[in-house]
């Protein structure tokens, strides 16, 4: 299992590789909320994996989504649809049918506004909204399903961990 945060940072700040246990293995310890972990940044984490995520071009954000919501068991899936679709729309619920949702539906084509129903091409459509839009409903649901990150592929993790990396780095510069 990989070691401490100083471990973290020299395999990245030092141009070492890291392979794709490696990259889950930290990536779990950033999610975790055990207390060996606590030197793990969780809030780093969350927000760098939403700039990283951000920075993803529109098709490919858009085909990790898909398969990070296949992979996804339903009741994550689903509780994740329904942080973003309560806040896009304007914090009310998913199944009131406001306008706000409706106005959404419409604006990005949904066959539903259920989190429950959605498919997982109209779940990535939501998805790509929000981090557009309000990054910060994405955050909030990186931060309360880390699985999501996980599961839209090792590629996505890594850039997570450099740009973790990275916040950590000039985090140590600027308190030096």
């Amino acid at each position: 299992m990989p070691g401490t945060v100083d471990d973290f940072m020299q395999r990245f700040g030092g141009g070492g590789t890291m392979n794709e246990s490696e990259a889950a293995q930290y990536h779990d310890r950033f999610t975790s909320d055990h207390p060996n972990d606590r030197e793990f940044d969780n809030n780093t984490y969350h927000q760098a994996a939403t700039q990283y995520l951000g920075k993803l071009p529109d098709d490919q954000f858009h085909q990790a989504a898909q398969n990070a919501v296949r992979q996804m068991p339903q009741q994550d899936r689903a509780g994740l649809l329904g942080t973003l679709m309560g806040a896009l729309g304007g914090g009310g619920s998913a199944g009131a049918g406001g306008s706000g949702l409706g106005g959404l539906a419409n604006m990005l084509g949904l066959g539903s506004t259920d989190p429950n129903q959605m498919s997982a091409d109209d779940a990535a459509k939501v998805m790509n909204y929000a981090r557009k839009e309000q990054p910060q409903a994405l955050q909030q649901a990186v931060a309360e399903k880390p699985l999501l990150v996980k599961a839209m592929g090792n590629p996505v993790v890594m850039g997570a961990l450099a740009m973790a990396a990275s916040k950590l780095l000039s985090g140590q510069r600027r308190g030096a």
